[in-house]
């Protein structure tokens, strides 16, 4: 019996029978791609197709064969546990006879049913023809009645109800507003006296402003322009006050002091001290503030002195600490039974 088998490798259909197979236990070698494989595992069933109806019988070309292909299929003559190397080649062809085809220019049979179909429906359309795409539509079908309204007592049914009408606008400018237009006309403007005595008193505010500002910041004036101090001066006197000298104690600083022991009086220590104005202006002599410690820097005295008790009398006669310039102090204090170690200087104003 013959049977159609398939080459696992190359997909490759061949013819076999019951010798061949049972020549090396079932195992063949394809002819095309050298590979050894089962054939029994490797069976296709091949379904025989319906015979057509008689038609000239022509040739179909190589493309339409079947997959069955003309290379010889060999069949190893050897032991099955043996190499593929030992495997002898028995050829063997394996080919199907051709199929015939049905001429071109005959149609199937199902075919001419559809065209007869076809036609059919292509009558029956133009016995119906469409209507024209540019006849104006039907009319419209009515409108709806209206719903009931939500939370009015109206019924859809009922007749509608006319809107209330809508109040008229006010007139933007009454008879009272022309009225007082005309009152507003009617008055007479003021005369230039009027005008002239208000631009007196604003003229008068402007300069009790000014003076007031000139006499709070009086002594920033006098320091930062020394030519307008005589004249600040005797405007002070008329009115009974006075300009001050500055009092800017950052500008004040000690240079050199020293206490030292009085010889031959116990009691007695001097105190030597140089001040100087840092200031591009003269100012006020500061009070001073003379404070003695002890080894602990503990405070045993401290006491305030005026300008007049650590000045000389030429000094104190000038009235001003000039702008850029020293001042020597000298003063002799009676510490009593009080023994200093330390002391400090802090200069101040009131």
């Amino acid at each position: 019996m013959t049977y159609t088998t398939q080459c696992p490798n190359c997909q490759t259909r061949f013819k076999v029978n019951d010798s061949q197979l049972a020549a090396a236990d079932g195992l063949v070698r394809c002819g095309r791609c050298s590979h050894v494989f089962k054939a029994p595992d490797h069976f296709v069933v091949v379904r025989s197709e319906p015979v057509p109806a008689p038609a000239p019988v022509f040739e179909a070309p190589p493309s339409s064969r079947d997959p069955v292909d003309d290379f010889e299929l060999e069949v190893p003559d050897f032991d099955p546990q043996a190499q593929p190397d030992d495997v002898q080649i028995l050829p063997e062809p394996a080919i199907e006879p051709p199929l015939s085809a049905a001429p071109r220019d005959i149609a199937p049979e199902p075919l001419q049913q559809d065209v007869e179909a076809f036609q059919r429906a292509l009558s029956e359309a133009m016995q119906n023809p469409i209507g024209n795409p540019f006849d104006e539509p039907p009319p419209a079908a009515a409108p709806a009645p209206e719903p009931e309204v939500f939370g009015s007592r109206r019924r859809a049914d009922a007749p509608a109800q006319e809107p209330p009408a809508r109040p008229e606008p006010e007139p933007l400018f009454t008879d009272a507003d022309a009225e007082e237009e005309e009152e507003a006309r009617s008055h007479k403007p003021a005369g230039p006296w009027l005008n002239g005595l208000l631009a007196t008193l604003a003229v008068l505010g402007l300069l009790f402003l000014a003076a007031q500002l000139v006499y709070i910041n009086r002594t920033r004036i006098a320091a930062e322009v020394p030519e307008s101090r005589p004249a600040l001066e005797n405007l002070c006197a008329a009115l009974g006050c006075e300009v001050p000298w500055p009092t800017d104690i950052a500008r004040i600083r000690t240079e050199w002091s020293e206490l030292a022991f009085v010889p031959d009086y116990p009691n007695l220590i001097q105190l030597s001290a140089t001040l100087k104005n840092h200031a591009q202006y003269p100012q006020a002599y500061p009070m001073l503030e003379v404070t003695l410690k002890d080894g602990d820097d503990q405070v045993l005295i401290r006491k305030v002195f005026a300008p007049k008790e650590y000045l000389k009398p030429d000094d104190l006669k000038l009235g001003r600490f000039n702008a850029n310039s020293e001042v020597k102090v000298t003063m002799r204090l009676d510490a009593g039974k009080v023994h200093a170690m330390g002391y400090s200087l802090y200069w101040f104003y009131p």
